[in-house]
Formats: C-alpha cells, sequence, structure tokens
C-alpha cells in the first residue's frame, strides 16, 4: 500500500511538472510563436541629425533607436539659476542662421525664437516655465533646438500650452527631454517639421484632460467619450501634438504617460517611425490624416495601439503592439472608415482586440492585411459588416477567439481570405496538407478553414464573457461549431497555410515561458530526487524488518 501511494505521488508530482514544463512556452507564445518564418520587426537606426552629427558625443538609445529615460541626463543638486532674459538678450545678438549655446544650468521664464538659428544645449541645460502657456515657441523657420531639458507649462486644455510649439515651417526639434508639460510638442499648420530623438514624459499624477477615467463606454467599437467639467487644473495632453501639418516626421522617440502618444488632425504626408509609446492613451491618433506612414515602432501597455479614423491611406508597417488591455478599448489596431489602408508585417499580441475594422462602406480598395502576426489576443480579428478586407499570409496564433463577426447575426463583412491561391496560418487547424502534384503549390491546407459564428455572437452580445471563453463549456460549443461552422461562417479560408511565414514573437514572452519550463524542469529533478531517496528509505527499513 505504501509503495502504491509513493508511486501515486511520484507519478502525480512528475506530471504536474512536466505540466509545468510543457504548458510554460505554450501558454505564452502559442505552438507557432517561435517557429514563423521571419524575424520581428527590426529596430532602427538611432536618428542623426546633420547638426548632432558633428558632435564628439553620441547618446546612448534605447529600443527602436530612440534614447531611454534613464539615459537622458538629469539636473545637477545644486544647478546654477539664470533668467531665461539672459537667453533672449543672446537670442537677439546672434545672426539669423547662427548657432547659440545654452551652458548648464536652469534658465526661468518662456523663450520665443523669432529668427532662424540653431540653439544647442550643453549638458541639458534646464529652460523651465512658469507654469503658465508655453516654455518655448519657434516663430522662424529653418530653426533647429537640441539637446534641452524643457518642463512647466501651462496645465491646459486651454490655449494649448506646450513644451515647444512649432509655428513656423522647417524646424528640427531633437534630443530634448520635455516632462510636466501639457503637450510635448505642439505642431500646427507647417511644412517639413522633424520631432527626432526626444523623450516626452507626461504627468502621470493627472487623468487625461477632459476625460474621466472611465469615460470610453463598453461596447466593443470603445469610441464614445465623455467629458469631465469642473476648473481648470493640471491635465494630461498629447505627446506631439500635429494639426494641418504637411509632411512632418516624428521619428525615434520616447514618450510615455500621456493622453496620445502621436496625435494628428488633418495634415499629409505624415511619417510616424521608430518611435517607443508606452502607459499612454492611443499610442498613435489619427483623425482625417492623408497619406500617413507609421512603421517600426514600439507600442506597449497603452490601453490602444493605433488608432486610425476617417481619411487615408494609410499604412501601419513592423510596428510591434501589445499589451493593450483596457476593459473599454484594448485595441491593437483600431481602423474606422480609413480607405486606402495597408496593414504589413505587424505583431499584434496581447490585447483585448488584436486588430479591428469597421468601414469604409463602399470603398473602393479593401483593406490589405499581409504576413502580420496575430497572437495571443482575447480577439484576434473584429469584423463589422461594412468591413472590405483581403487577408493573405497572416498567422493566427491562439487568439482566446481568432476572429469575431461583430455584426447582429455574427456576420463579418465581405472580406476574402485569400490571395493567388495563399491563404493564412492558423493554429487550431485540424486539416492536412493538399497533394502538390501537377499544381506546384506546397504547404497548403486540402480542406479549407472554417470559423463559425455560434461562438461570435454570444461574445458580441455580452463581451464579459470572454473571460469565459476557455472554459470547457465554449471548448465544447467551439467542437460542435467546427461540425456546422460551414452552416454560419465568419471565415472561410480555401487555401490555409500549414506553416507561417508573418515575423516571429518578440522575445520577451519566449524568455518568461522558458523560465517558467525550466521551473517546471527544475521541480521535476527535485521532488523525483526527493521521492526516490524516500522510497530508498522505506524499502531499506522494511528490509531491517524481515526476519
Amino acid at each position: 500500500m505504501n509503495r502504491l501511494r509513493i508511486g501515486m505521488g511520484l507519478a502525480a508530482v512528475v506530471a504536474g511538472g512536466g505540466l509545468l514544463l510543457a504548458a510554460g512556452p505554450a501558454a505564452v507564445a502559442g505552438p507557432a510563436g517561435t517557429a514563423t518564418g521571419e524575424s520581428a520587426p527590426a529596430r532602427c537606426a538611432p536618428s542623426v541629425d546633420l547638426g548632432r552629427a558633428a558632435s564628439t558625443s553620441s547618446p546612448k538609445s534605447g529600443a527602436a533607436g530612440m534614447p531611454s529615460m534613464a539615459e537622458m541626463p538629469g539636473m545637477a543638486d545644486n544647478p546654477t539659476q539664470h533668467s531665461t532674459q539672459e537667453l533672449r538678450d543672446r537670442l537677439a545678438h546672434t545672426r539669423s542662421g547662427g548657432t547659440l549655446t545654452v551652458q548648464p544650468g536652469v534658465y526661468r521664464g518662456a523663450l520665443v525664437i523669432d529668427h532662424p538659428v540653431t540653439l544647442v544645449g550643453i549638458g541639458h541645460p534646464v529652460i523651465q516655465g512658469d507654469g503658465t502657456g508655453t516654455v518655448i515657441t519657434i516663430r522662424a523657420a529653418g530653426t533647429t533646438v537640441r539637446d534641452l531639458m524643457v518642463e512647466g507649462s501651462g496645465p491646459g486644455p486651454v490655449d494649448n500650452p506646450a513644451g515647444v510649439s512649432v509655428q513656423a515651417d522647417h524646424v528640427v526639434v531633437s534630443g530634448l527631454h520635455i516632462r510636466d508639460s501639457y503637450t510635448g510638442v505642439w505642431i500646427e499648420g507647417v511644412k517639413d517639421a522633424r520631432v527626432t530623438g526626444n523623450v516626452i514624459e507626461g504627468r502621470q499624477k493627472v487623468a487625461v484632460s477632459g476625460q474621466t477615467p472611465d469615460a470610453m463606454d463598453g461596447n466593443m467599437a470603445g469610441m464614445t467619450m465623455s467629458t469631465a467639467h469642473g476648473k481648470a487644473q493640471d491635465g494630461r495632453g498629447d505627446g506631439v501634438s500635429l494639426f494641418n501639418a504637411i509632411r512632418p516626421v516624428v521619428s525615434g522617440n520616447s514618450i510615455t504617460s500621456v493622453r496620445d502618444g502621436v496625435y494628428l488632425e488633418y495634415g499629409s504626408g505624415t511619417r510616424i517611425e521608430c518611435n517607443s509609446v508606452t502607459g499612454s492613451r492611443y499610442a498613435v491618433h489619427s483623425m482625417y490624416g492623408r497619406t500617413v506612414n507609421v512603421a517600426d515602432n514600439h507600442f506597449a501597455t497603452n490601453q490602444s495601439g493605433p488608432v486610425m479614423m476617417y481619411g487615408g491611406p494609410v499604412t501601419l508597417a513592423g510596428n510591434v503592439i501589445r499589451d493593450g488591455q483596457s476593459a473599454a478599448t484594448g485595441f491593437g489596431v483600431l481602423l474606422l472608415d480609413v480607405s486606402g489602408a495597408r496593414l504589413l508585417r505587424n505583431v499584434i499580441v496581447s490585447n483585448r482586440v488584436g486588430l479591428q475594422i469597421e468601414g469604409p462602406l463602399g470603398g473602393p480598395r479593401p483593406t490589405a492585411v499581409e504576413r502580420n502576426t496575430i497572437a495571443l489576443n482575447q480577439v484576434g480579428f473584429g469584423l463589422y459588416p461594412t468591413a472590405n478586407a483581403a487577408l493573405t499570409r497572416n498567422s493566427f496564433v491562439e487568439n482566446t477567439v481568432q476572429v469575431l463577426g461583430l455584426g447582429p447575426d455574427g456576420s463579418g463583412g465581405a472580406s476574402t481570405w485569400s490571395r493567388e491561391g495563399v491563404g493564412n496560418y492558423w493554429s487550431n487547424y485540424r486539416g492536412f496538407e493538399r497533394s502538390s502534384r501537377g499544381t506546384g503549390a506546397r504547404g497548403i491546407g486540402g480542406i479549407p478553414h472554417v470559423e463559425g459564428a455560434a461562438a461570435g455572437r454570444l461574445l458580441a452580445g455580452d463581451p464579459t464573457l470572454l473571460a469565459l471563453a476557455s472554459s470547457p463549456s465554449f471548448t465544447l460549443l467551439r467542437a460542435v461549431e467546427q461540425r456546422s461552422a460551414s452552416q454560419h461562417p465568419v471565415v472561410v479560408d480555401s487555401f490555409p497555410i500549414l506553416d507561417p511565414t508573418s515575423p516571429s514573437l518578440p522575445s520577451e514572452p519566449t524568455h518568461a515561458a522558458l523560465g517558467t519550463g525550466l521551473v517546471g524542469a527544475a521541480s521535476m529533478l527535485i521532488c523525483s530526487i526527493v521521492l526516490l531517496r524516500s522510497t530508498r528509505r522505506r524499502q531499506l527499513s522494511s528490509g531491517r524488518k524481515k526476519p
């Protein structure tokens, strides 16, 4: 009896450790998590301005090539105090096109640049506003401002106070550390502004300006906002705000704890590249933007990633978008009535909804969705009946619900799921490879992949059920649905691919999974040794008692 108990205990411990060992990587990365055909989107090289290239020192860079918060210089314990009037006087005597260097220290008061100069800080001196209005205002075309700390704008939102306000063409704002300001950089109605390599920290102890914490409603669109009224108080504006700007470039910046990382309204030719946006509302928020390119950015732990509304065309390429778990929004990418949209080689992982598309109704071209990795989201892809998307070579990996039709009957519009005989990779595909004899087609499933709408209808009617989507009841529902999915399909992928070719998941989850697996392996080893020794002692003890 004792041996039986010992054997059962040993089997249970080994099985538990084996489960932890096996489930660690699978639970975090999914079966295709590290087997995809491309590497994760490459990090961008640090952006270098011509003025900075002549410097003998080069700043360290963080993820995506931008400087990190910790690497930016801070203020000395006892900085030298100055009045900004000193800078105004020196600025007045600097010829147009000349360079004005700013020595270390704190310069109190606002500064207006009204003729073109290059303003360069030595050791990141601080330009400190008095808590009213904008700290640095640039009104001269061709001005460059770099290597400063800027803080202390007005509370906002009235008059849009900012750390830096750009009101002229061909202005460069580079290498600044902006904090305690309503908006980091405000750009309005100008051409060819460049915002590169800055660190922008929002006010972390205040709410997003004009909104209550629960302002977003709870439906799947999640776009209705209520307004909080009251007396003026410090608010949290955007990191970079672009209003009717032509050909602006926002590149290599590290932005955290703001309202929207980059907000753009109207304007055209916008490039948002190689930035990191964390801990904010929307990573990018576009309203009526024309020809917007969002590429090679890292967006994490925001309420939502890029939220693109109206306008177009829009291209999102090579971005990593992760951990948007807001119960009210939580979109990796949201496209609302955007025409000419293209999503290429993005990694969209661990969000409430990976990708959601609504409209545009009657658009001339479908939304192109190609070679994206959409993994480990609660809902991989949400489709309204007005959506028209063309999908190929994407990887849908271990999303709780792979595709959710958001029509009243669970339908998802007139999207197509393959192009030129090539569909998408589905981690839950249960088919087999079709014969390539005479066709030359390899790695294509022999039967279509079909996603039904029954589970989707339940979840669309009550999104709180997502918490139960992995339960045995939903598993049974999906099993039954697989039998009858062709009667009410939301997806029919006639050419599913068997091997993913989209970018792989970021390395961080793999590391976490490896750690979990190692814990499982160690548990198995330690417990096995202990139980074997215990068994040996019992055997020896039993042997001594024999006559």
